[in-house]
């Protein structure tokens, strides 16, 4: 069975749109007069409700890190002890309930919105709102939307949350969990064509994010998003869809959490020791987030005839600065439906783009001893933070899932993990060895539900 998905949708108060969400706003305005049925008269309809949620549970086999599904999440360090079924974060990982509301003011008009009650460290009321916005369709194929809208460059960019929309207990943390970064608030355009059968459909959205917040040891980044462009193709016919994707966006502020190790490279300047200082200028511009910027290209491909599923995608992320992320990443999913019953298998990588930092000589060389320690202490500091973000990994997945009814599905995957030396930002644990490999087996179970 094909398995069904529900309209996105809400998030919190709306942030002041960007100068092109303006511009997106113009043009559709501009469209919608052009039409000759402008003038919409309110028909005022009952609010629709829908939800869904997940139950999950996952277990691994490795006692000195934790699971996250992606980076906004911050498990305690597991213990043995704590890898039982009792264990609060097992549960919480991917559990998660969403409610879904709209309601149609006119033909052309209509409210959304969607809140997301899920696992995270950000924990502001803002974060747990998805969508929240007012939806225009000036013609049957073109469509206005202001206010938080979803964050769209990937196949699955309104299903992420919605584990009954597809096989699998999660989408891929090697290629979503590095992102948790699910709507903006501005807006966005969309519009679509029939061509010998087959729909096209260009999408642009414009605004900027509350951001992501990324746990940093004890502290918390908020990653503020400004500036934040997407732009998207997509072919569909028949059995296949074919999504191509460019994002950017741009970082406003510092991360607090490193202030003292910026103070301290910015503090060598004028010391007397020239390769030194030009070394800790490099790690202070390689760290330094307040006006960098992220871009990201994606290319996804679907071929699913009803008996097969098959989904694979792609992606290249490129940061100004080395402590952001710069990697590419992608998947590869297989899914047979035998009725009730789906077997799957998942692949996924990530790779950074560059070797991690080293010291190619010792800031205290040939200094008194206890200037030595010191500056050897900053320098290892400073290559530890660099390569704190960097990601490399591949996990090898199957799983099956059992439809129990139209609105409830049962799943099982395993998963093995393979996380290269210092690779280690989707696997927390502060008793991580992160210059040497780690394998990681898990074992999950999930009921995803509709309603």
């Amino acid at each position: 069975m094909r398995y069904p998905t529900r309209h996105a949708t809400i998030r919190s108060p709306w942030l002041p749109m960007t100068r092109f969400s303006l511009v997106i706003a113009l043009v559709g305005s501009i469209l919608a007069w052009l039409h000759p049925t402008h003038a919409m008269a309110l028909e005022l309809q009952p609010p629709s409700i829908h939800g869904y949620g997940t139950l999950g549970w996952i277990h691994d086999d490795h006692a000195r890190s934790a699971f996250t599904r992606d980076i906004n999440q911050r498990p305690k360090d597991s213990l043995p002890e704590d890898q039982s079924w009792f264990n609060n974060d097992a549960w919480l990982r991917d559990s998660r309930l969403g409610i879904q509301a709209s309601m149609r003011l006119s033909p052309e008009l209509s409210l959304m919105s969607q809140g997301v009650l899920r696992d995270q460290i950000s924990r502001d009321f803002g974060y747990y709102v998805d969508w929240a916005l007012l939806a225009w369709n000036p013609f049957p194929e073109t469509q206005l939307r202001l206010g938080r809208v979803g964050y769209d460059l990937f196949l699955i960019s309104e299903q992420r949350h919605m584990g009954y929309g597809y096989p699998w207990i999660r989408p891929p943390v090697e290629f979503h969990g590095w992102i948790p970064l699910f709507s903006l608030d501005g807006a966005d355009l969309s519009h679509a064509v029939l061509v010998n059968d087959a729909r096209w459909r260009v999408k642009l959205q414009g605004g900027r994010s509350l951001g992501i917040g990324v746990p940093m040891d004890d502290d918390l980044y908020h990653l503020d998003l400004d500036r934040l462009f997407v732009a998207t193709l997509t072919y569909e016919k028949g059995p296949w869809q074919v999504k191509i994707g460019h994002s950017q966006l741009h970082l406003n502020h510092e991360a607090k959490p490193l202030t003292l190790l910026h103070d301290g490279l910015d503090g060598l300047a004028g010391s007397g020791l020239p390769a030194v200082e030009a070394q800790a200028a490099q790690y202070r511009r390689d760290m330094g987030f307040a006006g960098s910027s992220i871009t990201l290209s994606t290319l996804g491909v679907v071929f699913d005839n009803k008996d097969w599923l098959v989904q694979a995608e792609i992606g290249r992320v490129s940061a100004s600065i080395d402590m952001s992320t710069n990697h590419d990443m992608g998947y590869l999913a297989v899914a047979r439906r035998l009725g009730d019953w789906t077997p799957y298998t998942l692949v996924s990588a990530i790779r950074p783009h560059h070797p991690a930092h080293a010291a190619t000589f010792n800031w205290g060389d040939g200094l008194p001893a206890g200037v030595a320690d010191g500056l050897n202490g900053l320098q290892q500091a400073a290559i530890i933070a660099i390569n704190s973000s960097r990601m490399d990994q591949e996990t090898y997945s199957l799983g099956l899932r059992y439809d129990v009814t139209p609105w409830a599905a049962l799943k099982w995957q395993w998963d093995a993990t393979r996380i290269h030396p210092n690779g280690y930002l989707l696997r927390p644990g502060n008793l991580l060895d992160r210059s040497q490999p780690l394998s990681v087996q898990s074992f999950s179970m999930a009921l995803d539900f509709v309603f």
